[in-house]
């Protein structure tokens, strides 16, 4: 996957937040930063395959910004790398 080598029957694990509902409220932001923190590891304990650390650095960065959005634009990105897609310029909504 991560060399675009296969595209397995699968798809991204995805959490979405209101940036006005994270910034208004402090519990909900550390959560998301805790989540953050662990998916990685809690991920892989349970059979998900981790995206690569360059898409969990992407992702904290984005949220510290309170940027929410996708790069996937509501279609299967197939002729991609992870990596490549998580560097294409997101759209955000």
């Amino acid at each position: 996957m991560k060399k675009n080598e296969c595209q397995p029957l699968s798809r991204f694990l995805c959490v979405y937040v209101n940036a006005k509902n994270v910034q208004e409220n402090r519990t909900l932001e550390e959560f998301i930063k805790i989540q953050l923190e662990q998916v990685p590891e809690l991920g892989t304990g349970v059979g998900y395959i981790s995206l690569p650390e360059e898409g969990y650095h992407f992702t904290k960065v984005q949220f510290q910004k309170f940027k929410v959005g996708t790069v996937l634009n509501r279609k299967p990105q197939t002729d991609m790398t992870i990596g490549e897609l998580l560097r294409k310029q997101a759209r955000f909504e």
